[in-house]
């Protein structure tokens, strides 16, 4: 499918979800690498914001993404990463901690169930080259969602390319990967 041409007039005009000043740590964190590595920074990321909200510490994301990376895309002999991958990564890294990572294979409803929760975590998506997604194959860091004028569901995420708001239609999504807390 041919990439999809999207721009600001197509964006939605209200956002539902967690405030953007909260990403602003994760715009210094730049998958750079290749083949990239977007699993790995979009797991540190929420797992820095989660225990950030929850616990109310500060971990380092280079440490983070140093220890993550073998948990996740390294976990296999394949390049890229699956959703088991970063489920798997998750469930390694977060046993005991009160976690449990879920996925769902469509990102709507889970996004926008999520994040109109109290106290939401961010949601990871991953964009599909087949559906048009400007990113191809990609995994970002969604944390709030929005419907444009012709009633279009839409997300607003952390990239991992140095963007914290990136806006992408979730038709061109398929897999959420998210945490719930274990009560």
């Amino acid at each position: 499918m041919k990439k999809q041409k999207y721009t600001r007039k197509d964006w939605p005009t209200e956002w539902t979800g967690i405030n953007p000043r909260s990403m602003k740590t994760y715009r210094n964190y730049v998958n750079r690498e290749f083949p990239g590595y977007c699993g790995t920074y979009t797991v540190a990321a929420l797992t820095h914001y989660v225990i950030k909200q929850d616990c109310e510490k500060e971990l380092s994301m280079d440490d983070l993404i140093v220890g993550l990376k073998p948990l996740i895309d390294r976990r296999f002999w394949y390049k890229g990463t699956y959703h088991w991958d970063l489920i798997g990564g998750l469930r390694d890294f977060l046993d005991d901690d009160g976690y449990k990572p879920r996925w769902h294979l469509i990102s709507n409803p889970i996004v926008t169930q999520e994040l109109t929760q109290a106290n939401p975590y961010p949601v990871i998506v991953g964009t599909t080259k087949a559906f048009g997604s400007k990113y191809g194959n990609h995994w970002l860091l969604v944390y709030a969602f929005g419907y444009n004028d012709a009633g279009q569901l839409c997300y607003k995420a952390y990239d991992n390319h140095g963007k914290i708001n990136a806006v992408i239609p979730a038709s061109q999504t398929l897999a959420a990967v998210w945490l719930e807390r274990k009560d």
